[in-house]
């Protein structure tokens, strides 16, 4: 029995011996099957967010960089950037791979501000003066230095910020700085409206024929009449302003010329994009006036690479509520010191002031919609300075 028991227990310890380094070998096979794993899967979120710092500094580079990177070889893996609906937010999507691995990262980013902060902003003062009985409701900016007259009839509201310096020192001066001001504040320019353009051939309308005169009236029901030169595109009572553009973005490499009307809009808004000049024939405004309703989601703006003019021929009182944007150029008008008043809702943005035609001539009594401050019109250039918002891994 005891030579039975020993064999026993040599063979029961062999067999728990063998069984142990069995079972050792498994953990060892799958501790190296988990390090593979582990190490794949760090591997491909790497990827991603090396992906997600490429688009961040391609972003800041160029805020209107929207084209993507597809299945670029990164690190023996790949990487892919997408980004999500066009919105004043830009979402950021990065997605890797890595032997079969896959990792997503995400990321929103907004502008650190917007040219529709202010009621009025311009680069550029170009010597000009604000004059007696100009009022503004709503902060201000210039990159340069303000000039005003000096005159007590001069009223600003809101707050005043200027780059170079404001000119007859606020402190002491007539002029009512009711807002408060800052000097020594610079901000960003309009650098391009090619987002607009892209906009407009992506999903909105495009004129064909730059060498024309695209015109556009506005109709109280939400359509839009279009002319080529005098020849009705879309006759009156028009069409649809997102059936023309789904996305409400238009755009004509030409002349724009805007006869005027009623603008009603869904809460996506409307742009309305020229390459060169928009000339408005006669006043703009809202369906559902925001300046008595704040909830109104009637939005528009016009954006001209170069001037917006303003025909005061026969018509020399304003009213006019949208957005406005001279990208390189003026605000003016199309005859030289004749003597009106120019109330306008809503924000604008000139690279210069006007010479006499308008800025000198017209009084100017500005508001601001403060819808602005949480929207902006579609596809409307932001300031190119970005900040990150949020970061999803």
């Amino acid at each position: 029995m005891t030579g039975k028991g020993s064999l026993l227990m040599v063979m029961g310890f062999i067999i728990i011996l063998t069984m142990y380094i069995t079972n050792m070998s498994r953990r060892s096979v799958r501790a190296v099957d988990n390090m593979v794993d582990n190490y794949v899967r760090i591997k491909a979120h790497q990827i991603a967010i090396s992906g997600m710092n490429i688009a961040a500094s391609k972003l800041y580079q160029n805020f209107s960089w929207r084209s993507g990177m597809s299945n670029i070889p990164f690190q023996k893996g790949n990487l892919s950037i997408y980004f999500g609906a066009a919105t004043d937010t830009v979402e950021v999507i990065v997605v890797s791979a890595f032997r079969g691995y896959a990792d997503t990262v995400r990321a929103y980013f907004a502008g650190s501000g917007s040219f529709t902060d202010y009621t009025a902003y311009t680069d550029d003062e170009n010597g000009m003066a604000w004059t007696p009985g100009d009022t503004v409701w709503g902060p201000i900016h210039t990159n340069d230095v303000l000039n005003h007259q000096n005159n007590s009839s001069i009223v600003f509201y809101g707050k005043v910020t200027a780059g170079k310096n404001i000119a007859s020192p606020p402190k002491n001066a007539k002029t009512k700085f009711l807002g408060g001001y800052e000097v020594g504040v610079y901000l960003p320019t309009v650098s391009s409206i090619n987002g607009l353009i892209n906009a407009a051939g992506a999903g909105g309308y495009t004129f064909p024929s730059p060498s024309d005169t695209m015109k556009l009236e506005f109709k109280a029901g939400g359509n839009v009449v279009v002319w080529q030169n005098s020849t009705a595109v879309y006759p009156d009572p028009g069409i649809n302003i997102y059936s023309l553009a789904p996305n409400g973005a238009i755009y004509s490499a030409g002349i724009v010329e805007i006869i005027g009307g009623i603008v009603n809009t869904t809460p996506m808004g409307a742009v309305v994009s020229s390459g060169s000049n928009i000339i408005f024939r006669d006043e703009v405004y809202y369906a559902d006036n925001p300046e008595t309703n704040p909830n109104s989601d009637d939005m528009i703006a016009f954006a001209a690479t170069d001037y917006i003019y303003f025909d005061n021929q026969t018509k020399s009182n304003w009213y006019m509520q949208a957005v406005l944007m001279a990208a390189n150029q003026s605000l003016s008008a199309t005859v030289m010191n004749k003597n009106g008043t120019f109330n306008y809702y809503g924000s604008y943005y000139q690279k210069r002031r006007g010479n006499a035609k308008m800025f000198q001539s017209f009084n100017k009594k500005y508001k601001y919609d403060v819808r602005l401050r949480d929207k902006r019109p579609p596809f409307y250039p932001g300031m190119s300075n970005l900040k990150l918002i949020s970061w999803w891994e």
